[in-house]
């Protein structure tokens, strides 16, 4: 048979043949009769077969380190879906939550992959200081552009997930925040912990001055391709709103003042303050582990 869904201009259009694999569901009409509808395709082969490619080839090009790559996001996957959102949804709250869980998978993911050295833990601390610094605008930003969280019809039906502790959305938007900015901010710190660490290294008589200077020059270097990323990425996800509000002549200050741009925006904003002083403090901190400590 073949189910030829309707033909909608701007999509591409995938009609349902014998042989494909789809979801379907059904329902009762007003007679009693039970209609089946087609859902969707069943996609979840190609999806396992993407992820377990992406998993291969990290540890085809990154062996030992990328094995261990492997495992660290085995449980930072873990941490997310089978501990943080579960207790989000008994009310458990989220910003403690999302503290513990961030610091959880920046040590985790620092240890497993790097080791337990001073390397790994100047990383984790500087880290720590910028998802934390986003996380604090985030929470001033909130309550300075007066965010409500229902940014969307899903928001809705999240918040009463538990009727009788709804969910806190604002928590939620912080919680999304320190969470999406996390991976850059471990990418730069440990980028920064690492070059400091070379430098000490092949110069163990470079004053702790000079390796300051270093790690921010390495820094400034690093900075803009990394905010470029977070902010593209956010860009990226909301672009579908900002071509429907452009379309229909709506004007910038329209665009900014809803809340859904807003939140987006805050995302970006906040998570690239958040990357830009982690190189300074993990500067620091792994300056002081390289001279004053060792």
């Amino acid at each position: 048979f073949e189910y030829i869904i309707p033909d909608y201009a701007g999509g591409k259009v995938y009609p349902y043949r014998a042989g494909d694999k789809i979801f379907v569901f059904f329902e009762f009409d007003q007679s009693g009769n039970e209609v089946w509808q087609a859902a969707d395709f069943v996609r979840d082969g190609y999806i396992t077969a993407m992820v377990i490619g992406f998993l291969l080839l990290l540890v085809l090009f990154g062996r030992a380190k990328g094995l261990n790559t492997v495992i660290s996001l085995i449980f930072t996957t873990a941490a997310v879906f089978f501990v943080m959102i579960p207790a989000i949804i008994k009310g458990w709250n989220i910003y403690a939550i999302t503290f513990a869980i961030t610091a959880y998978i920046v040590f985790m993911t620092l240890g497993v992959v790097i080791g337990v050295n001073s390397k790994s833990l100047s990383a984790g601390v500087g880290c720590l200081c910028g998802v934390g610094i986003a996380g604090i605008i985030t929470v001033v930003m909130q309550n300075l552009m007066k965010l409500s969280g229902l940014i969307n019809e899903e928001s809705y039906f999240v918040m009463f997930i538990n009727p009788q502790r709804p969910i806190y959305l604002p928590a939620v938007i912080f919680a999304a925040i320190v969470i999406g900015a996390l991976g850059a901010t471990m990418d730069v710190s440990m980028s920064i912990a690492s070059s400091l660490e070379e430098i000490a290294l092949h110069k163990p008589d470079i004053a702790y001055g000079e390796l300051i200077k270093s790690g921010l020059n390495i820094g400034r270097d690093i900075m803009g391709t990394m905010a470029n990323t977070l902010i593209l990425a956010y860009v990226g996800s909301s672009l579908n709103v900002v071509l429907l509000m452009l379309a229909y002549n709506r004007s910038i200050s329209t665009i900014i003042n809803r809340e859904m741009i807003a939140v987006e925006i805050l995302q970006a904003v906040a998570g690239s303050v958040g990357i830009l002083l982690t190189l300074p403090a993990t500067t620091l901190i792994a300056a002081f582990f390289h001279k004053k400590i060792k």
